[in-house]
C-alpha cells in the first residue's frame, strides 16, 4: 500500500514542472498578445455603450475649437453660403427623389458616418445630400436633372477602368450567356472554365471558389483556413477592413464578442513575435494590402482628422513591402497561411493586384468588386490544401460553404469579358499609364497647395489617393462638402480614400486639382482652418466631451433622465 502512495507521490511531483511550464507558457502568450494587440478596438467597444449622444447647438457649432467671435461669424456666413450652393445644385427632380430616399435605411447609416456625431444636427439641417444618378459619361456622373459631377469615388473600388468599359463588359457578357439565360444555376456555363484558368494564372494558386461579394469571399476564406488547419485564431491588423460580417469586426460596427480574432499593431515587431509564439493556434494571418497607403497607422477617418497633425508617408512603398516580406517569411517558417484580402486592390494596383505590386505570393487570396466586370462578385483562390471543404479521414466533418447565385451565368459572362481584357498587353499599358499620371498629379497638386498656403496634401498608392491635413482642426471633415460643391462626386466618407479610374485623361486630372484648390480656398476663407487651434487643445476638448458623455449616460441610468451638457 505504501508503495502505491510512493508511486503516486512521484507521479504528482514529476507532473508539477510540466504543469508549471504550461502555466508559464500560457502567461507568456497572454503577455505577448497584450504587447502586440492594438488597444483601439477594445477601447472603442468599451466606450460605445457608455458615451451618451451629445449634439452641438448652432451657437456652439462654430466655436468648439475656441475660435474668437469674429472667426465664428466668418464660419457661420461661410456655411450659409455653402448651404445656398448645395440648394442651387439640387434640381427639382432630384429634390423630390432625395426626400423619398429618407426611407432607405442605408442612406441614414451613411449620413451618420459622414460627419462626427456632435456636428450632425446642424449639418443635416443645412446641407442636404443625395445624388440620384441617371447616366454616366466617361468619368462623369449625371443626375436626373442633367447636372454633371466628376467622379472620384470609384464606386467604392469597383470602377478601375471607367464606366464605359463596364457597360461593354456587361453587354458582351450577356451576349455570351444569352442562350443559357442569366439564372440557370447548378450547371456551369463554358465561360466558367476560362474564368477559372485565368484566375489560377493571375493568383498563382491552385483552386478557385465563386461567391457573390467580397465580404462573402472573405467569410469563405477564413472558414476554410480554420477548417483545414484545425486552428481557431485569426490575426488581422489595425485599420484593415475585411468586410461587414461580425466575424472580423473587433471594434465599433459589431457588438458580438470576437475572442478568436487578434487585431494587432501593423508594422510592429511585437506582432511578429506574437505570431511566432502562437503559430500553433493561428489559422490565418489576414492582410489588407491597401494599408500600404498608410503604413503603420489607421487610414484617415473623421475621428482621426478632428485633431489631425501632419502625417509622413515618405518611403511608404519600401516600408510596407519589407513588412510583407517579413510576414511571408514568418508565415512560411511557422506553417501559418498568409491570406491577402484583395477585394479592393485586386486588378487595381496591377493586373496581379498587390501580389504583383509588392512581389509577395500569398497562400490564399480573396477578390471582389471590379472583377465582376460590373456585376457583384466574390472569388477565393487558394492552395489546394487550404480549399478542402471535407475531411477525407472523417466523413462527417465538413465545411459547408456554398451560395445559390455563386457562379451565376449573369456574373460569369461579364467576368470572363473583364478578365479577357485585363490580361491583354493593352491593359498592362493602361495600368502603367494610370499610375504614372497619378504620381505626376500628386506632385503637381502638392506644389500648388504649398504655393497657395493651404494646409492640404495628397498622397497615393497607384490610382488610390487620399487627402492629408497639415494643421490641427475639428472641421477637416467639412472639406468634403466644399469638394462636392465644386462638382466632385464622392463616396460617403470624403476624408478617406478617393480613386482615379483608368479612363481619366490629363485634362480630368487638372480639373480635379482646380476643384480641390477652389474648395480649399473657400474652406480657408471661411475660417475653418483657424490658426489658433492646437492639436493638444483639440484632443483635450474631445476627451472632455467624452467624459461628459459618459457622465451623462451614468446620470440617466441612475436617475432616469438626461443631464444637460
Amino acid at each position: 500500500m505504501l508503495g502505491h502512495f510512493l508511486v503516486l507521490d512521484v507521479l504528482l511531483l514529476s507532473a508539477v514542472p510540466l504543469i508549471l511550464y504550461r502555466v508559464l507558457e500560457r502567461l507568456r502568450a497572454y503577455w505577448l498578445t497584450f504587447r502586440a494587440s492594438s488597444p483601439t478596438p477594445v477601447v472603442a467597444r468599451l466606450l460605445a455603450p457608455i458615451v451618451a449622444t451629445y449634439k452641438y447647438t448652432e451657437e456652439e457649432f462654430y466655436g468648439v475649437d475656441g475660435a474668437p467671435a469674429d472667426v465664428q461669424a466668418q464660419r457661420k456666413a461661410g456655411l450659409e453660403a455653402l448651404a445656398a450652393k448645395f440648394a442651387a445644385l439640387e434640381g427639382p427632380k432630384a429634390r423630390e427623389l432625395n426626400e423619398q430616399l429618407r426611407n432607405l435605411s442605408d442612406v441614414r447609416f451613411t449620413d451618420t458616418n459622414r460627419v462626427p456625431h456632435a456636428f450632425q444636427t446642424v449639418v443635416r439641417s443645412k446641407l442636404k445630400l443625395g445624388f440620384i444618378a441617371a447616366e454616366s459619361d466617361g468619368p462623369y456622373i449625371i443626375d436626373v436633372d442633367g447636372n454633371r459631377a466628376l467622379d472620384i469615388s470609384g464606386s467604392y473600388g469597383v470602377n478601375v477602368h471607367g464606366y464605359n468599359f463596364y457597360k461593354a463588359c456587361t453587354a458582351e457578357g450577356n451576349d455570351r450567356i444569352a442562350k443559357l439565360g442569366p439564372n440557370v444555376l447548378g450547371p456551369l456555363h463554358p465561360c466558367a472554365i476560362d474564368v477559372i484558368n485565368t484566375m489560377r494564372d493571375v493568383s498563382g494558386l491552385d483552386e478557385v471558389s465563386f461567391h457573390c461579394s467580397g465580404t462573402e469571399a472573405m467569410m469563405c476564406a477564413v472558414r476554410l483556413c480554420r477548417f483545414n488547419t484545425k486552428r481557431k485564431l485569426v490575426v488581422q491588423f489595425i485599420g484593415a477592413y475585411h468586410g461587414w460580417w461580425d466575424g472580423v469586426q473587433t471594434g465599433p460596427g459589431s457588438e458580438r464578442p470576437v475572442p478568436d480574432v487578434l487585431t494587432l499593431k501593423d508594422l510592429n515587431p511585437a506582432a511578429l513575435t506574437l505570431i511566432r509564439a502562437r503559430a500553433h493556434e493561428i489559422a490565418a494571418v489576414l492582410v489588407s494590402p491597401l494599408q500600404g497607403l498608410n503604413p503603420g497607422s489607421a487610414p484617415p477617418s473623421d475621428l482621426v482628422l478632428m485633431a489631425a497633425e501632419a502625417r509622413s508617408t515618405a518611403d511608404k512603398d519600401d516600408k510596407y513591402r519589407q513588412w510583407l516580406e517579413q510576414l511571408r517569411s514568418l508565415c512560411t517558417a511557422c506553417g501559418v497561411p498568409l491570406l491577402f484580402d484583395e477585394v479592393y486592390t485586386g486588378f487595381r494596383m496591377a493586373v496581379g493586384g498587390a501580389q504583383q505590386y509588392y512581389g509577395i505570393q500569398a497562400d490564399m487570396v480573396a477578390y471582389g468588386k471590379t472583377l465582376g466586370g460590373g456585376m457583384p462578385v466574390g472569388v477565393v483562390c487558394g492552395k489546394r490544401s487550404l480549399m478542402q471543404r471535407f475531411d477525407p479521414d472523417h466523413p462527417l466533418r465538413v465545411s459547408y460553404v456554398i451560395g445559390t447565385f455563386a457562379a451565376a451565368p449573369s456574373v460569369l459572362g461579364p467576368m470572363a469579358a473583364f478578365l479577357e481584357f485585363v490580361t491583354s498587353p493593352t491593359a498592362a499599358e493602361k495600368y502603367e499609364r494610370g499610375a504614372a499620371l497619378t504620381a505626376k498629379w500628386v506632385s503637381e497638386t502638392n506644389k500648388q497647395m504649398i504655393a497657395a498656403g493651404y494646409p492640404i496634401r495628397v498622397d497615393h498608392l497607384t490610382t488610390v489617393w487620399t487627402i492629408l491635413y497639415q494643421c490641427p482642426s475639428r472641421y477637416h471633415w467639412l472639406y468634403q462638402y466644399y469638394m462636392r460643391a465644386e462638382g466632385l462626386a464622392m463616396a460617403w466618407v470624403g476624408t478617406g480614400r478617393c480613386l482615379f479610374s483608368l479612363d481619366f485623361e490629363e485634362e480630368e486630372y487638372e480639373l480635379v486639382t482646380a476643384k480641390l484648390m477652389a474648395a480649399a480656398a473657400k474652406m480657408q476663407a471661411d475660417g475653418w482652418w483657424w490658426k489658433g487651434a492646437t492639436a493638444k487643445g483639440i484632443k483635450n476638448a474631445i476627451v472632455g466631451e467624452y467624459i461628459k458623455g459618459i457622465g451623462g449616460a451614468l446620470y440617466a441610468k441612475m436617475f432616469g433622465k438626461t443631464k444637460a451638457m
